[in-house]
């Protein structure tokens, strides 16, 4: 096996010192991805977990954090993330650019970490460092860093460099303690998002190459001729054994994460295995391999297409493709089995996004499922770069020139990447650029459009997206609620119909609510309106909703708790905080309403029905109280 190849004289002082070559590299990746600070929420999934969940937007509690372990939050058991979230608002408070600090900072450390790791796996400093660099600033890390509710992916990925590094501590003198905190490093990273139940196997794999703990025929072991091997020889049967207990930890995860996403799994019919699965588990790893060397034309939301598929054609040249790649791996076991383990291990950990055993939502792919695999397949890639280069003796400042080039060109569409995630209108306008079909990409840009009071622009997009998929409920209900809005009852009704006929979530309830309300009949829409809460007891706009219900049956004091629940579940629900002053006002209890008015007229001066019900409310307490004065003697 090839010797670690030599760093140039101008950076050996550099290399030499791999805490300082981690933390430059750190602070390399945190400058990268620093825009995305100045970036909002986006309007998926950031508001299920962060930005709408009031399991997070308390900060840190002894309630919250007891929530966090309690709860599965949008299919998903994560509780070392939802702390983190938690842990982000006690900071910095409720606004996006804490959270995304956050990311970035977890990301630097996870890429300084890596450095560190395989600096002391390998004893190559300058291929470690060139493999961090690259999994650092690759485009497809834009996805992980700057979309907030993906913080599981940056934590995770994190603990697993924690863990490689306590493997590493343990391999050198094996210890119960030392065991303990790669189990315990492993377990965090589980905590964070159950991608990790491969670890295993990967660190089978590190056994293989660069460590030589485990030999294989065919595969050459490490070349430590230069200096001893740190790491203390051991049977195979010890090293496969010493596995059993974080096989059993990846056990119990499978178990955990079926439960909790089983009604985020696509059932057998959908998305049967032979038929839709394995073409589309072909096909996203071939594409993974592509956008690795070409990172281009990227963009969230890739769809499924199920067993329409791709053609036949394709899929039997990516499946060749990817048996190219095996072969190449297979060769290359008696002499760089760097590559080898590195397309191993890139494979292995790609298992579990590859929806082979179980379809979770409708993504064919994603960029950020590739957080764990880069970092084998970017091993095969730096350590096969480096044999080549020997091969051919190339001077010695050509490979860092061309290794400095290839970061530059990284860099600049980290940039562009990092734009398309500013706020939700540019991303789901990128998205469609993209995908001019895709229903979630014109139902989200509806969705911030209309938060931006251009309710036309995003009827339209609802409309689009209805085109695309008949079926898809958000678009559907989205559109009934703004005819609901503008009176247009007749319109509305054969939305609202057709989604009480597919699968109906709180709004599709809350439309129908308003629909009976407008048509007279406040006690069905009452019990419209329980329904929505029933669905989704997180649910201001349905408590409103109750309370309007309430309210026009002359049923006073119950809508007054309808409204005050409201307010408990989103405190600057404007119209629950004016009908509940209102109320409060008509029962003549003017000390409670009084204060409502003034709130809603200090967060908006330019209310004029406030100021005008605030003086009428005033007015009619003093004159409730002149009255009481002339009565008494």
């Amino acid at each position: 096996m090839m010797v670690c190849m030599k760093p140039p004289p101008s950076i050996l002082a550099l290399v030499n010192r791999p805490w300082l070559a981690a933390c430059l590299l750190g602070l390399v990746t945190f400058l990268v991805f620093l825009p995305s600070v100045n970036y909002d929420f986006v309007n998926w999934d950031d508001g299920a977990y962060v930005c709408e969940n009031p399991l997070v937007l308390g900060g840190l509690s002894p309630s919250s954090v007891r929530g966090a372990w309690t709860d599965v939050v949008f299919c998903n058991w994560a509780p070392l993330t939802i702390l983190s979230y938690q842990l982000d608002v006690s900071l910095f408070g409720k606004e996006p650019w804490g959270f995304h600090l956050t990311s970035i900072l977890i990301h630097a450390a996870a890429a300084a970490l890596l450095s560190l790791a395989l600096f002391r796996l390998t004893r190559c400093p300058v291929r470690s460092a060139s493999a961090a660099i690259l999994f650092a600033v690759h485009p497809m890390r834009v996805e992980s860093v700057a979309w907030i509710a993906e913080r599981k992916d940056v934590l995770s990925v994190f603990f697993l460099m924690l863990a490689l590094l306590a493997y590493d501590w343990y391999c050198r003198k094996p210890a119960t303690a030392r065991y303990a905190l790669v189990f315990l490093a492993m377990l965090a990273s589980l905590l964070c998002k159950a991608t990790l139940v491969t670890l295993p196997v990967l660190l089978l794999l590190l056994d293989l190459w660069p460590m030589g703990r485990l030999r294989l025929p065919g595969i050459a072991p490490p070349d430590h001729a230069a200096t001893p091997s740190p790491y203390v020889a051991r049977p195979w049967r010890w090293v496969v054994a010493e596995k059993l207990p974080l096989l059993g930890l990846s056990a119990v995860f499978v178990i955990v994460t079926l439960r909790t996403q089983q009604d985020a799994i696509q059932n057998e019919i959908d998305m049967p295995f032979w038929t839709a699965r394995v073409p589309n588990a072909i096909l996203a790893t071939a594409w993974y391999l592509w956008k690795t060397f070409w990172p281009t034309g990227l963009y969230p939301a890739y769809r499924h297409t199920g067993t329409e598929g791709k053609p036949l054609w394709l899929v039997l040249a990516c499946a060749s493709s990817l048996a190219g790649v095996v072969g190449i791996a297979a060769a290359s076991a008696r002499r760089l089995p760097a590559v080898s383990v590195g397309i191993a291990w890139f494979l292995v950990s790609l298992l579990p996004v590859l929806g082979l055993a179980a379809q979770q939502g409708f993504q064919s792919h994603a960029d950020r499922f590739t957080y764990v695999p880069h970092i084998g397949l970017l091993i095969a890639t730096v350590w096969g770069a480096a044999a080549a280069i020997e091969q051919r003796r190339l001077p010695s400042w050509a490979p860092p020139a061309v290794l400095t080039g290839i970061i530059a060109v990284l860099i600049a569409a980290d940039q562009r990447q990092l734009a398309t995630w500013k706020d939700s209108a540019t991303l789901w306008n990128h998205v469609i650029d993209r995908d001019p079909h895709s229903a979630l990409a014109h139902g989200n840009l509806g969705v911030a459009l209309e938060a931006q009071g251009q309710t036309h622009a995003a009827m339209t997009h609802y409309q689009h997206a209805l085109a695309a998929d008949p079926a898809w409920l958000p678009a559907r209900n989205n559109l009934a609620a703004i005819l609901i809005e503008r009176g247009a009852i007749a319109e509305a009704r054969p939305h609202v119909e057709r989604a009480l006929r597919g699968e109906r979530d709180s709004l599709t309830f809350i439309n129908l609510g308003m629909l009976l309300l407008a048509e007279g009949k406040p006690a069905e829409a009452a019990a419209a309106a329980r329904e929505a809460i029933r669905i989704n007891p997180a649910s201001a706009s349905a408590c409103f909703l109750l309370g309007r219900t309430l309210a026009t049956q002359g049923l006073l004091e119950q809508a007054i708790a309808a409204y005050a629940q409201a307010l408990r579940i989103d405190p600057d629900h404007f119209h629950a905080r004016n009908n509940l002053a209102n109320l409060l006002a008509r029962l003549r209890r003017f000390d409670e309403a009084i204060p409502l008015y003034r709130l809603i007229i200090e967060r908006d001066p330019n209310a004029e029905f406030a100021h005008r019900n605030l003086a009428r409310a005033i007015e009619e307490q003093s004159r409730g109280a002149a009255s009481e004065s002339r009565a008494s003697p």
